[in-house]
């Protein structure tokens, strides 16, 4: 079975943002990598609306990234596109009606990364250890011990390669790849999200959710993290996109939408690249997401402070502020239900966990120690990263998760003492204020999903650009030269023998 009329019309998007990035391409190369790319990214769509089973999905998605790597384009470029393109949907192993391990995009892109990084040589940095790599690894391997204590070995098994095994193949092959074109970077990101935005408007307009279907044509009882509720807001359907959920997209537009406006800074104004920011602040409101529109303000105000222009920095979150109060569709009882609900949660999940606040207690919910903060849909909705890795793994692991959230601000200083170019200099700064916008929006959204994941692909870009620039200060630094005596010339004498 195929769902044909879907991949027509999710080819079609594509190839609309294709046009436009096209236009904007400076050297004939980019045209063929840009091909190779949608190529890919159509395949994989096509892929997930077809009944090829989610293990093989899965696979191919590893191939198609591995093969659409360039020795001309940074990794991070390629996987960017395809983390902001792909479809959130996924699957879990099992064997004889037994879980065995998640099958999802995530996991096969850091498979993908590690192939890549042995195929392609010349895209490998060499680099220092920092607190954020000693921050990492406590992180997730305070989680995965919080998560597996009290459950059997495959559980344990289980744990570890759902979280531990992706997350640090992504963050350490990223921060050890070469950024040699940071624009470009910003390109293809900006290429993916607007790809991803225009998915979101068709959705919208049409009330046709593109990857709502592929439950059935999988014929997966698994399947995971596919849209199977419509989701409506004051009469208006909340768009998914290739994104797991209307809160997801809108955090994912709203990053797309602050790397839009340092690449603007870099390139100057110019049609394409205008219209496809355009298209991502549309499919952003297409989501009908608060925490998408918190995501864009936080993000561009820290950009402006950055460069130093307080005036923008004060008014963008200003209108932000003003657009949720003034909206009825954004505003209203929904949203102090929401603000509420987001409130008691954080006062009271800690005072519920009690003794189980320093190692966390993954029962929690279950076992219904956090029955007081069911919502209407009737289930304990942790819409907060921080709360969701404290009830799962305590203080101990959200206390890791913070420092390294954090770290990402020195490797920025650092880069400004680095005497950076102009375009790697917007670059980090882009990279900081989305991280900056990430710590505030986290705790609007649910854990382990994108945005989450894309607060440890920030910290490694940042990484990995301190280290090429330390690298080029060294290569470049003048060799002091060396002393070497020379004979006198002849005739003179020394003033002894005069």
């Amino acid at each position: 079975m195929f769902l044909w009329k879907n991949a027509v019309v999710l080819c079609a998007l594509l190839g609309v943002a294709t046009l436009l990035a096209t236009m904007i391409v400076r050297q004939r190369w980019e045209k063929g990598y840009i091909a190779r790319i949608v190529i890919g990214g159509g395949l994989m769509a096509c892929l997930a609306v077809s009944a090829v089973p989610m293990l093989a999905t899965q696979i191919a998605f590893l191939l198609i990234l591995v093969a659409s790597f360039d020795k001309r384009v940074p990794m991070s470029a390629t996987y960017v596109f395809f983390f902001f393109w792909a479809p959130a949907a996924g699957s879990l192993l099992a064997v004889a009606g037994a879980y065995i391990a998640p099958l999802t995009p995530f996991l096969s892109f850091s498979g993908a990364l590690l192939v890549g990084y042995m195929l392609h040589p010349e895209h490998h940095l060499r680099r220092r250890p920092s607190i954020s790599d000693v921050a990492m690894i406590a992180f997730v391997a305070s989680w995965c011990v919080c998560m597996s204590l009290r459950d059997t070995p495959t559980g344990i098994a289980r744990t570890f390669v759902t979280y531990f095994v992706p997350y640090l193949l992504t963050y350490q092959i990223l921060s050890r790849v070469r950024i040699d074109r940071a624009e470009l970077v910003l390109r293809m990101l900006l290429f993916g999200a607007a790809a991803g935005g225009l998915l979101c408007i068709f959705e919208t307009l049409r009330h046709w959710p593109l990857y709502a279907g592929i439950i059935g044509i999988k014929n997966d009882v698994w399947t995971i993290d596919a849209p199977r509720v419509w989701l409506e807001r004051g009469g208006i359907a909340r768009a998914y996109g290739p994104y797991a959920h209307p809160l997801t997209g809108g955090a994912m537009l709203g990053i797309a939408a602050i790397a839009g406006w340092a690449l603007l800074q870099i390139r100057g104004r110019s049609g394409p690249l205008t219209t496809l920011g355009l298209i991502v602040l549309v499919g952003l409101a297409s989501t009908l997401s608060r925490s998408g529109l918190v995501t864009l303000a936080v993000g561009i105000m820290t950009f402006q402070l950055l460069r130093r222009r307080y005036l923008l920095a004060v008014l963008i979150p200003l209108a932000g502020f003003t657009a949720v109060v003034a909206l009825p569709i954004l505003g209203g009882a929904d949203a102090q239900f929401s603000t509420t609900y987001r409130l008691g949660l954080i006062l009271g999940v800690p005072k519920a966990l009690g003794a189980h606040i320093w190692i966390g207690y993954r029962e929690a919910v279950q076992q219904g120690m956090l029955d007081a903060f069911i919502q209407g849909q009737g289930i304990v909705d942790l819409v907060n990263v921080y709360l969701a890795l404290l009830v799962g793994g305590g203080v101990v692991t959200v206390a890791p998760f913070l420092l390294f959230l954090l770290s990402s601000y020195p490797h920025y200083r650092a880069i400004r003492r680095l005497g950076p170019d102009p375009e790697q200099l917007i670059f980090a700064q882009a990279l900081i204020s989305i991280q900056t916008a990430l710590i505030v929006s986290l705790a609007l959204l649910s854990s382990w999903v994108a945005p989450m994941q894309i607060s440890f692909v920030v910290v490694a870009l940042l990484i990995a650009l301190r280290a090429q620039l330390s690298s080029a200060r060294v290569a470049t630094r003048a060799k002091r030269e060396p002393l070497v005596a020379t004979l006198p010339v002849e005739g003179e004498r020394l003033p002894a023998l005069r």
